[in-house]
């Protein structure tokens, strides 16, 4: 590629980034339209509703600023600028949920809100996997890897990613050892003496009997977040298509929903 052309290529990305101003200013337009709503309405509204509608705004606009940076080549902040999607997509979830509740005009706000949130991040998205190029997955040849005797890793079966496993470590409450399962959502303890059963089915690769373990202890009812019983297969917090579930305004609930559509709740 000569430089001429470099040079154009960037410009072009530039503009193409700065235009999606003019999506996040209809989002502002129907943030403030939901805030003066909140604010009128006479229904007994919780502040709190106020503050979420603005964070997923301003959650796209940080977002944005970070992939104007990017472009700019001033910073490489394509990392938080996906943390801060993703926050926005939690916020979004969440004030849908309390507009849902709030009659006619609360529904159409909030398919206003999402309509417009959706332009926003489905263009800051396509740009930072153009500025930053899209993550080539490799998977990976072992679906258990011993890190060492007290620990074990479980990769993405898509990309490698090791963002689940089992460890051994030092409570910080009572000093005490545990047996810890770190997860895409979660993390939770067992007794220490759960250990060598769960370490010598992990040697054995029986991923299906771990889950089935982890999901039989009052610590983890759900078993293995990272884990999709159909598929028999560790999936990585995107590969999974991590999504949470509000109700009213309150947590509910995470669900995954693997590359092959199974779907389950992954942390009640």
């Amino acid at each position: 590629m000569t430089r001429k052309k470099k040079v154009k290529d960037k410009n072009n990305a530039r503009e193409r980034v700065w235009k999606i101003r003019d999506s996040i200013q209809k989002l502002e337009d129907v943030k403030d339209k939901i805030v003066e709503f909140l604010n009128t309405t006479d229904e007994s509204i919780d502040e709190a509703w106020i503050t979420d509608v603005k964070e997923v705004y301003f959650s796209i606009v940080s977002a944005w600023e970070l992939l104007k940076g990017i472009s700019d080549d001033r910073t490489h902040y394509d990392k938080s600028a996906w943390s801060y999607l993703e926050l926005a997509k939690s916020r979004l979830e969440q004030s849908s949920s309390e507009l849902k509740i709030l009659g006619k005009d609360g529904i159409k706000l909030e398919s206003e809100l999402r309509a417009t949130f959706k332009v926003c991040w489905e263009q800051i998205s396509t740009e930072l996997e153009n500025l930053v190029g899209k993550e080539e997955h490799k998977a990976p040849t072992q679906r258990v890897i011993k890190y060492s005797d007290e620990e074990y890793h479980l990769p993405c079966a898509i990309c490698g990613e090791v963002e689940a496993g089992f460890k051994i470590g030092v409570s910080s409450i009572d000093g005490k050892k545990y047996l810890y399962y770190i997860g895409i959502t979660t993390t939770a303890s067992f007794s220490l003496k759960d250990a060598k059963k769960v370490f010598s089915l992990l040697e054995e690769d029986k991923l299906a009997e771990v889950h089935d373990f982890a999901h039989e202890s009052p610590a983890l009812e759900e078993g293995m977040d990272a884990y999709c019983p159909k598929c028999d297969k560790i999936y990585c917090y995107n590969h999974y298509n991590v999504s949470e579930q509000w109700d009213e305004g309150f947590y509910d609930c995470h669900y995954g929903t693997c590359p092959l559509g199974h779907r389950r709740i992954i942390l009640d």
